[in-house]
């Protein structure tokens, strides 16, 4: 169930907000503009008495009542397959509730119709919905025209017994203690009689010659590999990466690291491992990347914002016993009222599986 939205099915009622939704030229800016009221009005009737699988929801915040948007799952072009439709009001972007909604539509949509994927088009030219396409798990799997527009098409399809599991930690590990409470505790989610194959990826600290060599003193029982900044324009890195039971993302300067990430389209390959079953693990700066929102210092020290990764939602503080970075973050958090914010002590770790927390564990 959805925590800050009510998701129900659309009734005569709710013509109003439904008319004010497609008559926003914000939200119909990819949709092909603003319609003329007599289409609403077909649409709305059409949603209304839309036939067996056909699905049209209502969404709306739980504390206020407030409409917020419309999701649909419906026939895709006369296919036999089911595609993902979603609209929601401009003041509601970027808060994380159409991730959240979603999120919960595709479940229990996958469940309801008893299939095994779901789709969804957009245009090409609009990133925001395909960078969320992405982070929901959806796969870009065709590049086409229609209405005149480049669209991509975009597939989620069921993971059957995958556990996508990542392992956030404050501090600690190899890096300053050998042996390492919360890295055998990382080892221990690997089930396997063959040697852990564990990939280190050094990128926040500059690739420090350093860090590498506690690595693999660390975990010299364990098929262990790095990945440096150069070694990312390599063929065959996606063939690594996919290789590994666990990737172990190293601290230090977090938006150094996304840069460079984002430069190599390294991201993009550390999100399909994820998704295909490696555990992700890291901490600090390889904490707080999977999420949506980072605030941490930049090269001149000072803090500031920008994008996560965004496979978690929301934000994490790691060290927050430092006296300075818990105020400022604890008011810079204070304008992001709907975020899920975590804070983490030095002895503190967050463990997700398939995305949601299921533990918050005392390393030392």
């Amino acid at each position: 169930m959805s925590s800050n939205c009510v998701i129900e099915r659309i009734q005569p009622e709710h013509y109003i907000d439904i008319q004010e939704l497609y008559s926003n030229e914000k939200v119909r800016t990819y949709l092909g503009g603003v319609p003329q009221e007599s289409y609403i009005e077909t649409s709305f009737r059409g949603m209304l008495e839309a036939p067996f699988p056909n699905i049209y929801f209502y969404i709306s915040l739980k504390t206020t009542g407030e409409f917020i948007g419309l999701v649909s799952i419906d026939e895709y072009h006369d296919q036999e397959m089911y595609e993902l439709s979603y609209q929601f009001l401009p003041q509601y972007w970027g808060r994380g509730l159409a991730f959240e909604v979603l999120t919960q539509v595709i479940e229990e949509g996958l469940n309801y119709l008893n299939i095994s994927s779901i789709v969804a088009e957009t245009q090409t030219a609009n990133r925001a919905s395909c960078r969320l396409l992405e982070k929901l798990g959806m796969n870009k799997v065709q590049v086409l025209e229609r209405f005149g527009q480049e669209q991509a098409v975009y597939e989620l399809r069921k993971t059957g017994d995958v556990t996508r599991q990542i392992i956030a930690i404050s501090s600690g590990g190899f890096s300053q203690q050998t042996p390492s409470f919360i890295d055998d505790y990382i080892l221990r989610q690997i089930n396997t009689n063959e040697r852990i194959k564990i990939c280190f990826i050094p990128t926040a600290s500059n690739d420090a010659q350093g860090y590498i060599d506690k690595f693999y003193s660390a975990f010299t029982h364990c098929e262990a590999t790095h990945i440096l900044q150069e070694d990312m324009r390599d063929i065959n890195i996606r063939e690594k990466l996919l290789a590994q039971d666990i990737i172990y993302v190293g601290g230090g300067n977090t938006k150094f690291l996304l840069e460079k990430w984002h430069a190599y389209h390294f991201d993009e390959l550390l999100k399909e491992a994820y998704k295909s079953g490696v555990i992700l693990a890291g901490n600090s700066a390889g904490a707080m990347c999977w999420f949506d929102i980072c605030f941490s210092e930049n090269k001149n020290n000072d803090y500031e914002e920008y994008n996560g990764l965004g496979i978690l939602s929301g934000t994490v503080c790691p060290h927050y016993d430092d006296q300075e970075r818990s105020k400022l973050f604890d008011n810079w958090v204070e304008n992001y009222s709907t975020v899920q914010a975590y804070t983490l002590y030095d002895t503190e770790t967050l463990h997700f599986n398939n995305e949601k927390l299921v533990a918050k564990i005392q390393s030392y």
